[in-house]
């Protein structure tokens, strides 16, 4: 069990971010793993119920990962005119996967989770997350996403980078090397979006990565949302395309998928991507 397990508390802190930390009180400890690549933690937290920890960073929580999960994949599959074929990269919770599958328009899911055990531990612990993996158009590879996106040019509709933070083995997620890798990886008219964290708690990270996007893209943007079990209750993702803008639903969720949605919505969609002054104001140059 790791250190943050302390006066029943996990705690998480992080260098991108110092001086300030997350706590949550345990009301259970479920399982701890160490597995090849990482320690997985899950447990009971007050609030939050069932979450899962890797390396001491907070990846799932039952009461909220509606939130990222809506907002990651609806947003750039809206932006889209019908995707079809899409690559997750990580996403080993299986919970990106089920929101992917409620699109009836994409018929294959590629998914490189580089953890084998994060599926097995999700099988167990997060049924209803990681029971999409075992529908029969997704496609588990347990690989190095970095080395997989190298192998399939021009492949895929949307690729989906859903990576921690930048530190250590995560900052490879961020460079430009792997970026390009991903986007020969698109269709012409293929969108990349990729976990790029919070323009409040980790400005210098998210306006990096807000520029290695638009070196990248015709179209890029930034957009955000609250999420009450990640530190600073925000986070943000950059998404990419050379085809059409993608800061506008491109179509929109009819019928029953509409009643299966809890945060995304047309108007949730555009309104993500607008963000204060003090942000907008560091693109002026880039936009002159």
């Amino acid at each position: 069990m790791s250190t943050v397990f302390k006066e029943g508390y996990f705690t998480e802190t992080c260098p991108l971010w110092p001086g300030r930390a997350l706590s949550v009180r345990i009301l259970q400890t479920v399982a701890t793993v160490e597995t090849d690549y990482q320690l997985l933690e899950i447990f009971k937290g007050e609030g939050f119920g069932l979450m899962l920890a890797l390396d001491g960073e907070i990846q799932l929580a039952e009461s909220d990962e509606f939130i990222y999960h809506e907002m990651f994949a609806h947003v750039p599959c809206f932006a889209h005119p019908e995707p079809e074929n899409v690559l997750v990269i990580g996403g080993g919770d299986g919970a990106l996967a089920r929101e992917l599958l409620k699109h009836p328009c994409i018929e294959h899911i590629d998914l490189c989770e580089i953890d084998e055990e994060v599926v097995n531990q999700c099988s167990r612990y997060f049924p209803w997350t990681a029971k999409a993996l075992n529908d029969p158009r997704v496609n588990v590879y347990f690989q190095d996403g970095a080395k997989f996106i190298r192998s399939c040019p021009g492949m895929y509709d949307i690729v989906f980078v859903d990576g921690p933070d930048p530190v250590g083995p995560g900052e490879a997620l961020f460079s430009d090397r792997f970026l390009a890798d991903c986007k020969r990886a698109l269709k012409p008219d293929g969108i990349l979006v990729a976990q790029s964290e919070s323009y409040l708690l980790h400005p210098t990270v998210t306006e990096a990565q807000c520029r290695r996007f638009r070196n990248l893209f015709a179209y890029s943007g930034y957009y955000t949302f609250s999420i009450p079990s990640y530190p600073g209750g925000s986070l943000g993702f950059c998404i990419g395309c050379d085809d059409h803008r993608v800061d506008v639903p491109y179509r929109r969720p009819i019928g029953t998928f509409t009643k299966r949605l809890k945060m995304y919505s047309m108007a949730v969609h555009k309104a993500s991507f607008v963000l204060p002054p003090f942000w907008r104001n560091k693109f002026e140059a880039d936009e002159e």
